[in-house]
């Protein structure tokens, strides 16, 4: 059985760099202006829109196999501790009457029962007279187990401690102890029992421990999250780091590093209000220490949290979120992953130097490799992670907490594959090279189809042909699959160190014309009328404001070409729209050289600039008919009554729009016509003149606009008796 990770995201901080650092390195779809495109696949995010199948995805921007795995549900009540022997056994520490369990060929048997009123064994360790160790919760007791037979005898009852957190021996054979509640590092020979207290934290408890390769014993606490170094040889402790957070939950050693998950959690509900991280957080003191840097959105660690009510709580149930970090013997701190809605339950490190991190309450395992890339190893129904275990050849065995269910890989997968998201060409398109940079025995196919989901229709997968080197260390080969609209590939990872790093498909989509959808003509400045403005202000504009709309699915770049033809004309004029090919969708067109007179708009499109000729196309599209004019109406035979006046406006192609007139210089006043309505090229119009004038001479004046915004006006004296 396998239990693999499938699309799964990691993170480096040098990602960015390598990538821009490969020679071929190109944009993901169209390269450049031309029909030729390219998909390139070679970042961790376009990775994980395909599917890894036994394989996981690195940040560095490559596919490796994952574990084949088996698994194993053990009926041991809820898992504590754990430890594997050199024999290959594994001791589960549980919460069934504080059992412990043997765990061999993925069946766990009853090894032993610790102590009378033990709820669980919290620490296990063996020591180098090959015994069981077990510490208890509570009663403070440690005990030691002959593997063989099961036989326990009490070591120690540690006055005043409730609960062994932790427990680790030395390189002098010393057993060490973690306690709480108090936070006290105890001292414990196996042999006689006799133990004395080497250190006090302050703190409350002492939850993990390792020894490291110089003899040291490290150890973590909550709720202050500190990590300390002590030394047995001189008797001494330093504080090495202080955790944003309230719990070291795990520790791990390698080549004389420490590397530390460090969490901050919330307590659960049960607890009460006046829990330790409230009390904190209300005095002020909660945000101290080596801060948590957030992952990036969208790498491993940065999961959105699930919807409210999408995954039931359990009972105790913790949530918070995580760092892991590498602690060096001087002190010195590099966070190498974090998470944004979980924590860290368990490390384990190989000794190669890959580091496993088992998640609280998300059911995965994450990798961080000894180039620091971070990708999710495993990832498996139950939820919790709750002790990682690393077995000969560097392969992994861990136990769930919830459902306890042990897990042993059993080495890279034989049969990992990736399959690519479908590429979408966007046109029925002919498939040409694939280029791709790999390691180790990769075998890549390719299908093709004209359906968005693969599937009946669709050709069967396709080994390239004629796969020869490319530059860059890459490869080229042939892709054979038959054109259509929609490609994917699938790799086969068929060898240990097989590992896919980018791959770049050449294709050509089949040319589409830019479409035109729209053609629009109106007055560049569609301002309201001015025959009551009171002076003439700017003289009308002769522009006219050209506009059309395109669809343009292939994003080619597209020249326009702009040209006019009146009514009863032959030939179509050109309209010079500059030195440069016109590109945008607009014009502003002077017509001032252009005879009055209804015309239409002719839009021509070419995709020429990004095509060869013999695929360029073109399309064009017609406006409705428009008019130019640019002449002013006339008006004459003008006559007054008093206080009636008439006259007759006459436009050469527009209807006249507005009439307005004015008496001796007055204000202007709006004026209509005989039949009360302004919609013809002649319109006689009809004034009513204000009754109060004085006796004498007085000057009319009339001002009628067309509806192209040309203004004629005219002027006549007149006497009032």
């Amino acid at each position: 059985m396998t239990h693999l990770v499938r699309r799964r995201r990691a993170v480096s901080a040098s990602a960015a760099l390598l990538l821009a650092a490969a020679a071929w390195a190109v944009p993901l779809r169209r390269a450049d202006a031309g029909p030729t495109s390219r998909w390139v696949v070679d970042g961790y995010e376009q990775w994980d829109e395909g599917d890894a199948e036994r394989a996981f995805i690195t940040s560095t921007g490559s596919v490796k196999p994952g574990w084949d795995t088996t698994r194993s549900e053990l009926e041991v009540g809820g898992s504590w501790s754990a430890v594997r022997a050199g024999d290959g056994v594994i001791y589960l520490g549980s919460d069934d009457k504080a059992a412990i369990f043997a765990v061999k060929d993925g069946k766990a048997r009853k090894l032993a029962s610790v102590g009378s009123g033990v709820v669980a064994v919290a620490a296990l360790a063996i020591g180098p007279d090959g015994a069981l160790y077990a510490g208890t919760m509570p009663g403070g007791q440690i005990w030691r187990v002959d593997r063989t037979s099961g036989k326990s005898t009490k070591l120690v009852e540690l006055k005043g401690v409730e609960t062994v957190w932790s427990l680790a021996f030395d390189h002098d054979g010393h057993l060490f102890a973690g306690t709480g509640p108090e936070g006290k590092l105890y001292r414990v020979d196996p042999k006689t029992g006799s133990a004395r207290m080497v250190f006090a934290t302050n703190d409350r408890r002492i939850l993990s421990m390792v020894a490291s390769a110089d003899g040291a014993i490290w150890f973590g606490t909550s709720d202050d999250a500190l990590l300390f170094r002590h030394d047995p040889a001189k008797g001494t402790t330093r504080a090495m780091a202080d955790f944003s957070g309230n719990e070291v939950t795990a520790l791990a050693e390698h080549k004389g590093s420490i590397i530390a998950a460090a969490n901050e959690l919330k307590e659960p509900s049960t607890s009460g209000v006046k829990t330790a991280a409230a009390v904190k957080e209300a005095e002020g003191k909660s945000d101290k220490g080596e801060k948590n840097k957030t992952t990036e959105k969208g790498k491993p660690g940065a999961d959105k949290s699930s919807a409210s009510g999408a995954e039931p709580e359990r009972k105790g149930e913790r949530k918070g979120k995580g760092a892991l970090y590498r602690v060096r013997g001087d002190g010195q701190l590099e966070q190498l992953h974090s998470l944004g809605q979980t924590y860290f339950s368990s490390l384990a490190v190989t000794d190669a130097g890959q580091i496993f991190a088992g998640a609280g309450d998300k059911g995965r395992i994450y990798l961080i490799d000894v180039d620091d890339s971070v990708s999710t190893a495993f990832d498996v129904t139950e939820r919790q992670i709750a002790q990682l275990l690393v077995e000969p050849g560097g392969k992994l065995a861990f136990v769930t907490g919830d459902g306890t269910a042990l897990y042993q890989s059993k080495g890279r997968a034989g049969t990992a594959t990736y399959v690519s998201k479908v590429l979408d060409a966007q046109a029925p398109a002919r498939f040409g090279s694939l280029v791709w940079r790999s390691g180790g025995n990769v075998v890549l196919e390719t299908r093709s189809g004209n359906t968005e989901e693969p599937g009946p229709g669709w050709s069967g997968w396709q080994k390239l042909r004629d796969a020869h080197a490319a530059g860059g260390g890459g490869q080229r080969a042939k892709v054979i699959s038959p054109p259509g609209r929609y490609l994917q590939f699938r790799a086969r990872l068929a060898s240990d160190d097989a590992i896919l790093r980018q791959t770049a498909i050449y294709y050509l989509p089949q040319n589409r014309p830019t479409r035109l959808t729209e053609v629009t003509v109106a007055a560049a400045e569609p301002d309201k009328l001015k025959t009551l403005e009171q002076s003439a202000g700017s003289p009308r504009s002769p522009v006219l404001k050209l506009k059309w709309k395109v669809e343009n699915e292939d994003s080619d770049e597209t020249v326009y070409k702009l040209a006019v033809r009146r009514e009863g004309d032959v030939r179509w004029r050109p309209i010079v729209t500059g030195g440069k090919p016109l590109t945008a969708t607009s014009f502003d067109w002077n017509t001032e050289t252009y005879p009055d007179g209804y015309y239409r708009l002719r839009v021509t499109a070419s995709d020429r600039r990004a095509n060869p000729e013999a695929r360029a196309l073109e399309s064009q599209l017609l406006s409705a008919v428009f008019a130019v004019d640019n002449q002013k109406p006339s008006i004459d035979n003008i006559s007054v009554k008093y206080p009636s006046a008439a006259a007759r406006a006459t436009d050469a192609l527009s209807p006249i729009a507005e009439v307005a007139f004015s008496v001796d210089d007055g204000a202007w006043q709006l004026a209509g016509s005989q039949d009360g309505l302004l919609d013809d090229t002649t319109e006689i119009l009809e004034l009513r003149l204000p009754d109060d004038l004085e006796s004498g001479a007085h000057t009319l004046a009339i001002r009628v606009a067309d509806e192209a915004g040309n203004i004629g006006s005219a002027a006549v004296t007149f006497r009032v008796p």
